[in-house]
């Protein structure tokens, strides 16, 4: 028989960037993200239930998306084209509303408003 896991806990995702000042920009100003990076050898993206890493090198996309839940995702769409950014029209799939923005390293992330208790 298999043993279950109760309740595993994301912790984080590390992710390789070009230029990690750009980088923290991105997280930080355009997104508005709370951003940590005292050491200057790495930056950490505080989330409520985990953190992104991110680390000098050099980035490997993925054919995933990392997403991310946001309080106003409407607003959030905004910021991002008030800094010139290219973000999708909000989709609304019922479960939740969302937008789709490619960070500076070319990550796919999905900014999402859930709009049920099952999102």
């Amino acid at each position: 028989m298999t043993e279950i896991f109760k309740d595993p806990a994301f912790h984080f995702i590390w992710l390789e960037v070009g230029d990690l000042p750009t980088s923290v920009d991105f997280y930080r100003q355009v997104l508005g993200f709370p951003v940590q990076d005292e050491s200057g050898t790495f930056g950490v993206v505080h989330l409520e239930h985990g953190q992104v890493y991110l680390s000098p090198g050099t980035p490997k996309p993925f054919s995933g998306y990392i997403a991310i839940a946001v309080p106003d995702v409407e607003r959030l769409r905004q910021r991002l084209l008030a800094h010139g950014l290219p973000v999708t029209e909000v989709i609304d799939e019922g479960w939740a509303q969302y937008i789709n923005v490619i960070d500076p390293n070319g990550y796919r992330l999905i900014l999402l408003q859930p709009t049920t208790e099952a999102g």
